[in-house]
């Protein structure tokens, strides 16, 4: 056995002949590699250096979370003991409103006129004097004749009045130092007039760096904090006062009745007229629809009263997304495309008033919405309106009429006359209601209840779309049927025409109307044929 072999057999860990003593600096622990057949037994090994470090940490580690949780522990022991105070939160918001300065006593009933200078020089003054009835009505000089948003023009009027600072700041600041709270150029100069002779002028600067809700206000060179939102609206121009409102809303109670309505528009060949119509804006009268309305133009048809109330009534409180242009010049109107508008509304009310409405061309506001230039004339100013409130730019007239034929309850009738191509029927009903509600057919008795079965299938048919062709089919109708009612106020002609298999029209009063499938027709037909044997039930429906 070599020396060698001998030390091998003495000491089982060894280093190797090729091997240095840094081979195991890339182990985790950074130690020489151990034999396969290592003897623990044999010779005793202490730890590693690694391997200590390593246990070392581990237990800091342990030591501190058991103190940072020992800390936690006392910590809310000392908070459990020492309850909030809210009597000393308390005190502190009071000693914070004590702090609070009076710093104009005039009242805003005796403010005669306000004098603005921001990004322009404007007047507020005093139009109207307060009533027992009513408030006092302010308007800015030079736009007397365009209607003024009161809520806003009434800031003006009470953020100053009485007003009170939120703090005093400094006295007599000087000059060199305004401009730390930009007050060496403010963003408003104000001077409240009162009939006292009284005049309170302040200067608006910057909101305070440190709390944006207040505002640094210089007052006879004294320095205040006073609440950003009171302050607001004296930066504002005045064009920033005019209404947005078009029209106004006079409620319910006061609106005036619709008479009529016409939209003119450039992208299509007809308008569109609806009218009122006294017939069925009378309760006893009144059967599919309950609209007040009917379209007359570019077809005679009943109106869905949920689609077409916008149409009829959404100028009344329209308002716009902006003023576009205060008292436009004609060459702004021009740019607008109020020469040649895209369209116009024309409507006319009970009150003797006709209101023209132009929508000129489209654009996009600087906030993104997607507006319409809009004129209504009679209103020197050029207003913004969204394409979503701008309905009668796009409204179609299957967008809002109804799709019923008959519109007359079946107690009103008086006569129902039917003809067809092989029979006529002749029906003349008296009476209110169905107690007391009786009919004949043709001059003889009929059966009340299946005149009224009948009339109920009439009362289902609808059409399926309008049909805008001028001419009447060629030869007769397969089935034209009139009706009167009994106070005289209805007198309507409605006739079918089967112009395919599987195609029909329907005009009303010799007018074309609607497209229906010619299974319609059929129906009609076969209704009639069985009405005298009254063992055989109606077809409700044709679909």
């Amino acid at each position: 056995m070599s020396e060698k072999q001998e030390k091998n057999q003495e000491n089982p860990v060894y280093i190797a002949e090729n091997e240095t003593t840094d081979a195991g600096m890339d182990t985790f622990f950074a130690d020489s590699p151990v034999s396969a057949n290592q003897n623990t037994g044999t010779v005793k090994q202490g730890m590693s250096r690694n391997l200590k470090i390593l246990i070392a940490g581990i237990l800091v580690l342990v030591i501190l979370g058991a103190a940072l949780t020992i800390i936690l522990l006392l910590s809310k022991q000392q908070e459990d003991s020492q309850p909030i105070d809210t009597d000393s939160l308390a005190d502190q918001l009071l000693d914070d409103e004590d702090k609070a300065v009076l710093v104009n006593p005039e009242i805003a009933d005796d403010l005669q006129e306000i004098a603005i200078s921001n990004s322009e020089n404007f007047r507020v003054y005093l139009k109207t004097p307060a009533t027992e009835e009513s408030n006092a009505v302010y308007t800015i000089e030079g736009l007397e004749d365009i209607a003024l948003d009161t809520g806003l023009i009434s800031t003006l009027v009470n953020n100053a009045s009485e007003l009170s600072a939120n703090s005093l700041v400094s006295e007599n600041v000087p000059d060199s130092e305004l401009h730390k709270y930009g007050l060496d150029q403010p963003l408003a100069d104000v001077t409240m007039h009162y009939t006292d002779g009284t005049d309170f002028t302040f200067s608006v600067g910057n909101p305070s760096p440190m709390d944006n809700s207040a505002t640094y206000c210089l007052i006879n060179q004294n320095l205040y904090l006073v609440k950003t939102s009171l302050m607001a609206n004296y930066q504002k121009p005045s064009t920033a006062f005019a209404s947005n409102t078009i029209l106004e809303d006079p409620g319910d109670e006061n609106q005036p009745i619709v008479k009529s309505l016409r939209i003119t528009r450039k992208d299509l060949d007809y308008d569109i007229l609806l009218e009122y119509d006294e017939e069925t804006a009378s309760d006893d009268t009144v059967g599919g629809t309950a609209s007040k309305h009917r379209m007359v133009e570019p077809v005679p048809v009943f109106l869905n009263v949920e689609k077409s109330s916008d149409i009829i009534n959404g100028m009344f409180g329209l308002t716009a997304v902006e003023i576009a242009q205060i008292h436009p010049s004609e060459s702004d109107l021009m740019r607008a495309g109020m020469d040649d508008p895209f369209c116009t509304v024309t409507m006319q009310c009970d009150d003797g008033n006709p209101y023209i409405l132009h929508f000129g061309n489209s654009y996009t506001t600087e906030n993104g919405t997607e507006a319409y230039y809009a004129y209504l004339e009679g209103v020197n100013l050029l207003y913004g309106v969204s394409q979503s409130r701008a309905v009668w730019t796009s409204v179609l007239p299957g967008d809002i009429h109804s799709a019923n034929i008959f519109n007359t309850y079946v107690w009103d009738i008086a006569e129902l006359n039917i003809l067809t191509d092989s029979e006529e029927f002749h029906f003349s009903g008296t009476g209110t209601g169905a107690d007391d509600y009786t009919v004949t057919k043709n001059g003889e008795d009929c059966n009340t209840e299946r005149f009224r079965l009948l009339y109920r299938f009439f009362l289902n048919i609808y059409g399926d779309e309008l049909f805008f062709e001028t001419d009447l089919p060629a030869g007769d109708p397969d089935v034209e049927i009139t009706l009167r009612t009994q106070d005289g106020k209805e007198d309507y002609k409605i006739t079918f025409y089967q112009t395919s298999d599987l195609n029909g029209i329907i005009a009303v009063n010799d007018i074309p109307t609607y497209k229906i499938r010619s299974s319609c027709i059929t129906t009609i037909q076969h209704n009639l044929e069985i009405f005298d044997h009254p063992d055989e039930e109606f077809i409700l429906t044709w679909q």
